[in-house]
C-alpha cells in the first residue's frame, strides 16, 4: 500500500501541472470568451486543482506509513497458506494490480505480459480487456518469478480466460457470457479438461457471492463494503477496498483460478 500511495501521490501531481499548464496555454491560444469556449478551461482547471490536492494527501499519508512502518518485515507469498485476497490497482502506464497481505505489504503482482505486443496495447482500456486481440496478464511474486498467466479473449457475447502454469499448461479457464453478467457477475470455471469446476453467481449487484465445493464448504466468500482491517492505518485512506476469502482446504491451483475470476471482475 505505500508504494501504491507513492505512485498515486506522483501521478496526481503529473496530472495536475500537465492539466495546468494546459490551462494556461488554452487561455492564451485558444480562449474566445467565457460563454464561449470558456467551459473546456474551467473543467480542466477544476481537474488540474483536484490532481494536484490529491497528490498533497497523498504524499502526506505516503510519508506518514513510511515512518510508522520503516521495520515492517515484507511478507513473502505462500499460496498453501494464502486465505484471502486484497487487490489493489495501483497508478502506472500500463495496467499493474497488487495483492497485499493484512498489512498492506505486497504479496503477488498482475501486469501485462513483457516481451508480448498486447503488453503495450493495455494502454487503452478497448485492448486491456482483450476485446479483438487477447491479452495476457503475468501473475509475479515480489521476486519476479512467474506463477501463473491470465490470457482474456473478450468479444460482443462473452469472456474468455485462461489460466496456465509458467511451462504453459492450463490450469483452469472460465467463461462468462455477457447476457447473464449484465446486472451481476456470473459465469463457469472449467477444468483443464473442460469439465466444470465451479458455478460462480453473485447474489446481487454488489457482487456479494458465495462458492461451495460438491460438499457444501465454501471455498471463496465475498462481501461487498465489509473489509476487516479497514481500521488500520495503512488502509484508511482509501474508502473501499475489495476482500475475498479462501476456505482453507482448497489447493494453490484453486486459489490462483479464483483470483483470475476477481482479476477480471475487479477490471470491470
Amino acid at each position: 500500500m505505500i508504494e501504491i500511495y507513492r505512485k498515486t501521490w506522483i501521478s496526481g501531481f503529473v496530472i495536475g501541472i500537465v492539466l495546468a499548464i494546459f490551462c494556461i496555454l488554452y487561455y492564451f491560444i485558444g480562449y474566445t470568451s467565457f460563454m464561449e469556449n470558456g467551459d473546456v478551461l474551467v473543467i480542466n482547471g477544476i481537474f488540474a486543482l483536484c490532481s494536484i490536492g490529491t497528490g498533497f494527501r497523498f504524499k502526506s499519508v505516503h510519508e506518514k506509513l513510511v515512518n510508522e512502518t520503516i521495520d515492517i518485515s515484507v511478507s513473502t507469498l505462500n499460496l498453501e497458506n494464502l486465505d484471502e485476497l486484497i487487490l489493489k490497482r495501483i497508478p502506472s502506464f500500463l495496467f499493474k494490480m497488487y495483492n497485499v497481505d493484512s498489512d498492506g505489504n505486497p504479496l503477488f503482482v498482475i501486469e501485462p505480459s513483457k516481451g508480448r505486443l498486447s503488453r503495450w496495447l493495455t494502454f487503452f482500456e478497448l485492448f486491456e480487456k482483450g476485446f479483438i486481440i487477447p491479452v495476457h496478464y503475468d501473475i509475479l511474486d515480489t521476486n519476479g518469478q512467474l506463477l501463473a498467466t491470465i490470457t482474456i479473449r473478450s468479444n460482443i457475447k462473452r469472456d474468455e480466460l485462461t489460466l496456465k502454469k509458467p511451462d504453459g499448461t492450463v490450469m483452469a479457464a472460465y467463461v462468462q457470457q455477457h447476457w447473464k453478467a449484465k446486472l451481476k457477475n456470473q459465469g463457469v470455471l472449467y477444468h483443464a479438461d473442460g469439465s466444470v469446476w465451479r458455478e460462480l453467481e453473485a447474489k446481487s449487484i454488489a457482487g456479494d457471492l458465495d462458492v461451495k465445493d460438491d460438499e457444501g464448504r465454501m471455498t471463496a466468500r465475498y462481501r461487498f463494503g465489509i473489509f476487516p482491517y479497514a481500521m488500520r492505518p495503512i488502509f484508511q485512506s482509501t474508502a473501499h477496498h475489495e476482500h475475498i476469502q479462501f476456505g482453507a482446504h482448497i489447493s494453490s491451483d484453486e486459489k490462483l483460478a479464483y483470483t483470475m475470476v476477481f482479476f477480471l471482475w475487479l477490471k470491470g
